[in-house]
């Protein structure tokens, strides 16, 4: 792959700007720095959390249709972000969102391989945690990958459709082709399981995956394939594991952004950090859009505690403008509720979902939910899903899952420059075109 080629000099021109307690991101760039050989080296290249390793997509935050710009705005963002908020269907020349995961995949490929060599550490506490938040940290990006450039799985026909390539090497010199939809799956999966057992019950850092971050982003995968008994599963083992709610009555409603920085200050919710890399919502031309500003009752802490009265964002977990892609307790009750529905426990979804709404509303204004049937209760959660997780691209994955479901299709529209664009439900426009230059040096099949 072009992308993986280019990132040995990533190591060394990258190493230098970053910050941990090894010396090995320290020393001046030599050839030998491409080859990490002590735990703390690999530690060093796995705490790239502010440049890589917590840096998530953003296409998907512009495209879900929660914010709209002024035309004013448009004509003044990138080329990039220009088309996909317009849902065009020309491929761009480079895509960050290719990029950034591709060189997660490579640095945790050198970590993986540089551990296979240190076969007399391998029975180490450390070590097996090296390795566990390596293969997480993998399976999160080639997770984050099939979200933008291949179709929604669907079980029936995973194995007939595209998925993406795998490079499961740090040997820069394979060519690497599209695996299929099930095997990009099954990679995630094999690296998540495997993860599972070596991983730390609390991080050190919340950059650091842990066991119920693990749970949390098994749940989410599980959910988009719609193996809902295992997603409840996975919900349920992380909330064991973590459960708090963090209570809105006591978050302020007139700060310019709501939530503390989670790296500095407790946010109990947080499981593990990552941000969207783009300042997009921040931008002054953007805003949330109203018919999602209204869906929020008066009673409800959100409306006043994600956005301005202007319709600014600032709900953010990261504490700043930058969107927050990482895992967090209110995404898993959502899960629990959802999968408690759709496999015939409806009554029991509410009570779910109840805690987390509970922990929403003006103290003592609350009102338990009711519903009169399973069809309801999912329009219930699958609302809630998107009042609760704004702002995070999670309603990007929601419309691409929800495709295929007769009771829940969405098309969406935006009207730029006076032209009418439209998404409708299963629209190809659902899978970006994977970036020219890659396919310069990496020939495989484009994205229709």
């Amino acid at each position: 792959m072009k992308t993986v080629k280019n990132l040995i000099l990533a190591l060394v021109i990258m190493g230098p700007m970053l910050c941990c307690e090894s010396g090995f991101l320290d020393k001046k760039p030599q050839k030998s720095l491409l080859v990490p050989t002590t735990l703390g080296d690999m530690q060093a290249l796995l705490d790239n959390s502010r440049d890589l390793m917590n840096v998530s997509p953003y296409l998907n935050v512009i495209t879900d249709g929660e914010f709209r710009l002024l035309d004013a705005g448009l004509n003044s963002v990138a080329r990039v972000v220009q088309n996909a908020y317009v849902w065009s269907s020309e491929p761009p020349a480079t895509q960050g969102d290719w990029d950034i995961p591709y060189k997660q995949v490579f640095y945790c490929n050198v970590v993986l391989d540089g551990l296979a060599k240190l076969t007399d550490q391998a029975s180490s506490d450390e070590y097996k945690r090296i390795r566990g938040d390596a293969l997480f940290f993998r399976g999160l990006a080639l997770f984050n990958l099939v979200q933008l450039f291949s179709v929604p799985y669907k079980a029936g026909s995973a194995d007939t459709k595209m998925g993406i390539p795998l490079p499961l090497s740090s040997d820069v010199n394979l060519k690497m082709p599209r695996a299929s939809l099930k095997a990009t799956y099954d990679q995630v999966l094999k690296d998540l399981l495997e993860a599972a057992p070596l991983l730390a019950a609390r991080p050190l850092y919340l950059t650091r995956p842990s066991k119920a971050a693990l749970q949390a982003l098994l749940a989410r995968v599980y959910l988009l394939m719609g193996d809902y008994a295992l997603a409840a599963q996975h919900a349920d083992a992380a909330l064991a594991l973590q459960n708090s709610l963090l209570d809105y009555n006591t978050v302020p409603t007139q700060s310019a952004i709501s939530f503390p920085l989670p790296l500095s200050a407790v946010n109990p919710e947080v499981l593990f950090y990552s941000r969207a890399n783009t300042s997009f919502l921040n931008n002054a031309s953007v805003f949330a859009d109203s018919a999602l500003y209204s869906a929020y009752s008066e009673n409800d802490l959100r409306k006043k505690i994600y956005f301005t009265s202007a319709l600014k964002y600032k709900g953010s977990y990261t504490g700043t403008a930058n969107p927050f892609q990482g895992l967090s307790t209110d995404e898993l009750y959502l899960i629990k509720a959802e999968c408690q529905a759709r496999i015939g426990a409806a009554s029991e979804a509410l009570k779910t979902l109840d805690v987390l709404l509970q922990k929403r509303c003006v103290t003592g204004r609350y009102q338990p939910l009711t519903a009169l049937s399973t069809q309801q209760v999912l329009e219930i959660i699958i609302t809630e899903r998107r009042k609760e997780l704004v702002g995070r691209g999670l309603w990007w994955q929601d419309l691409r899952r929800l495709s295929g479901d007769s009771g829940f299709s969405f098309n969406l529209k935006r009207v730029s420059s006076g032209v009418t664009h439209l998404l409708v439900a299963g629209d190809k426009r659902y899978v970006f075109k994977i970036p020219l230059d890659e396919l310069a040096g990496n020939p495989m099949e484009q994205n229709p």
